[in-house]
């Protein structure tokens, strides 16, 4: 734990090894093939390379992003998981042609200063944990770990299909926690990624760090309750205009491109203009169209509240619901809060994954039609 006390939230998702244990987790998966690459200055595991089935000559990748205070030997299980239950979902539906064929693995890595990338304990921290730079330190963490994933996707294939035996065609992003916020930005920055699996995250980031502000007395926040927050010194200029440029809610509520609206204030009741479609619709094209995206969340969770996600999620999902202005576009949201569960990942949440995994591999990007799934 931190200094904070901020417990792993995938801590109990599964049980030890070899023990058999499901008190408070789902079975620990059976052993998988790992292997570590050293790409772009990285470690990199590699997970499934060994149980890919021959006639797979198609690949997917599966993207693991850790929890903030973890390390990536924290998503080896989850790797296993996810791997072994595609393997035998394709095993189950006789799959031997199209999209369904493919063969699926998984790559994880140490999130920025986080496990053997570490050259600040502090840096990590929040502000009741002594870091008086929180909200860059954690925003300019998990951007750059976006960034870093890119990075890996333009050098992996390289690595383990050196002959171009297999190719990659499809990746897809589960991030938790600080992994959560960073999925966000791999789905919606690089057209690469199809999917994202967003567990425990938020696509808002202003929102979520002016409230962690007034839970930690902040004096930027008191002085005028939250209304000088943004440019404050615990959230600079600089900051603003980062996240303006990469956070969902940032980018198409606050940026120049966007409703042209301060961070934190939106009206949401308003309806979106005519011209304010006309400057959206690039980048919501650009950043979601025939994309899938599972959103999990805690119903509890005092750590990253769900009520910090909601406004830009309900936004989103009146967007492409039906008779929306970006109906059509070929996004699928699925929004799942899990009442009373907090800053964890529970067995629920494990299944879900699996099932949304498993139905994106499937189905490919052959998404034509805009879906919306809300489940609370």
């Amino acid at each position: 734990m931190s200094k904070n006390n901020t417990p792993n939230p995938v801590a109990y998702t599964y049980g030890a090894p070899n023990t058999g244990s499901t008190a408070h987790s789902v079975p620990y998966p059976e052993p998988i093939s790992a292997v570590q690459h050293h790409i772009a200055g990285l470690l990199v595991t590699v997970f499934g390379l060994n149980e890919l089935p021959s006639s797979a000559t198609d690949v997917a990748v599966l993207w693991l992003l850790h929890p903030r205070l973890q390390t990536q030997a924290c998503m080896a299980p989850f790797a296993a998981h996810l791997i072994t239950e595609w393997n035998e979902h394709r095993s189950s539906r006789n799959m031997h042609s199209g999209t369904s064929n493919k063969g699926l693995i998984a790559v994880s890595f140490d999130q920025r200063n986080h496990g053997t990338r570490q050259v600040s304990a502090l840096a990590n921290e929040a502000w009741r944990g002594g870091n008086e730079h929180h909200a860059l330190d954690m925003f300019s963490c998990y951007a750059g770990t976006a960034a870093d994933t890119s990075i890996l996707l333009d050098y992996l294939a390289g690595y383990i299909f050196p002959t171009n035996e297999r190719r990659i065609v499809q990746n897809l992003v589960l991030g938790i926690s600080l992994g959560g916020h960073a999925a966000w930005h791999c789905l919606m920055h690089d057209s690469r990624f199809s999917a994202a699996v967003v567990t425990i995250g938020c696509p808002d980031y202003a929102r979520l760090m002016s409230d962690r502000a007034r839970l930690s007395k902040r004096k930027a926040w008191l002085d005028t309750q939250g209304k000088e927050f943004f440019g404050s010194a615990d959230f600079p200029p600089s900051l603003v205009e980062a996240v303006q440029r990469y956070d969902p809610a940032g980018l198409l509520w606050s940026s120049r491109n966007g409703l042209q609206r301060q961070p934190g204030q939106e009206l949401l009741d308003d309806e979106v203009t005519a011209e304010e479609k006309e400057r959206l619709r690039p980048l919501m094209a650009r950043c979601f169209a025939n994309k899938r995206i599972l959103n999990l969340a805690g119903g509890s969770d005092k750590l990253v509240s769900y009520a910090h996600s909601k406004p830009f999620l309900d936004w989103l999902k009146k967007s492409i619901g039906p008779g929306g202005w970006f109906e059509g576009a070929g996004l699928y949201l699925e929004d799942i809060v899990y009442p009373g569960v907090g800053h964890d990942v529970p067995p629920a949440m494990v299944t879900a994954m699996v099932k949304f995994v498993n139905e994106t591999l499937e189905n490919g990007q052959d998404m034509t039609h805009a879906k919306l799934g809300s489940k609370i």
